[in-house]
């Protein structure tokens, strides 16, 4: 009996080792600082080199976790951004709404709007003239109170878009993210960005004050709009992957660099646009390693005046993002 219990706390010593060495494996990456130290654990300024013996380094780790929130705030470098939308308009669906309408749930498009089982599909880009954002970057591995302001959009170039008293101007609701793996074996990192309000809206604006835009919608209850890249046998070698239900509407973007103290960081959001009217436009990457994949979509209606339908869209926003940091810092890989 006595051999039977060693054998069981031997195995749960394991089991706890075994976890714990997971855990430390998979905590990266993270924000952090390289500071010089005597005595530190590592020989480089940016901390990837450990010292051997332990302690005989003059650099040390410092934790995001340790360290109090640095704000940054950065813009885009080139264009002011571009809104990548493919509506599927509810053909036979007229409806009249006022700005902070409840908008049609999916399943009503779907059950009773579509005319013959057509579904209209077009392509739409709003354009944006400059971009600002600000934010923090906390804890582990977050970014909190995130804000981002789009100047001079317009819909088709000429139609102005905005969600203020600032012709061309959208503000974005309060954002919140996390840094990720995009490929760990290459230390390829990512941010996720989603509104701070759970499965809430990126943005809600209009242009023209005619027709209304609704940028990330996809909830649990109205489901899942459509599947990555819905080009199977027009794009040999991507693997469909399905949205089981609504509800991850967030936006990855890849950030550099890693390993490396700076006080710059560059996000650059990629959107592929889907080849055929049933293939989504979307952003690339669209996942982190091992988790649920991300898609962001949009919906319109009219705001006043009828026209041929609601929309349901895939969406993908295209920018590159340059942003500093108040104090120089580091994401470890």
């Amino acid at each position: 009996m006595r051999h039977v219990r060693m054998l069981g706390l031997c195995l749960v010593a394991a089991f706890a080792v075994a976890a714990i060495a997971s855990t430390s494996a998979s905590a990266l990456p993270e924000w952090g600082k390289c500071e010089a130290k005597a005595g530190g654990n590592y020989t480089d300024a940016n901390c990837t080199v450990k010292a051997k013996p332990k302690g005989t380094g003059s650099f040390e780790w410092k934790k995001g976790a340790e360290l109090k929130p640095v704000h940054f705030e950065g813009g885009n470098v080139g264009s002011g951004g571009v809104l990548y939308t493919k509506p599927r308009v509810c053909d036979g669906f007229v409806g009249i709404h006022g700005f902070e309408s409840v908008r049609v749930p999916r399943k009503v498009c779907e059950e009773k709007g579509y005319e013959n089982d057509k579904v209209e599909t077009f392509n739409t880009a709003i354009e944006c003239e400059s971009e600002h954002n600000t934010g923090e970057a906390t804890g582990k591995n977050e970014v909190k109170n995130v804000t981002v302001k789009f100047l001079g959009c317009k819909l088709f170039g000429s139609i102005p878009c905005s969600n203020g008293s600032n012709e061309g101007e959208i503000a974005v609701n309060q954002l919140k993210g996390t840094l990720g793996y995009i490929n760990k074996a290459e230390k390829k990192v990512g941010v996720l960005l989603e509104p701070v309000v759970k499965k809430g809206e990126f943005a809600k604006f209009s242009c023209a004050g005619a027709l209304a835009n609704v940028v990330g919608v996809g909830n649990k209850t109205e489901g899942a709009e459509y599947t990555s890249s819905g080009c199977t046998g027009i794009c040999p070698g991507t693997t469909p992957e399905e949205e089981k239900h609504g509800g991850y509407d967030g936006i990855i973007s890849p950030i550099t660099p890693v390993n490396q103290m700076t006080s710059e960081y560059t996000q650059v959001y990629t959107v592929k646009q889907g080849l055929g009217s049933e293939a989504p436009d979307e952003n690339i990457p669209n996942k982190f390693e091992g988790k649920h994949i991300e898609l962001l979509e949009n919906y319109y209606y009219a705001i006043e005046s009828p026209w041929e339908g609601d929309a349901w869209s895939s969406a993908g926003e295209e920018i590159t993002n340059v942003n500093h940091p108040v104090e120089p810092g580091e994401i470890k890989a």
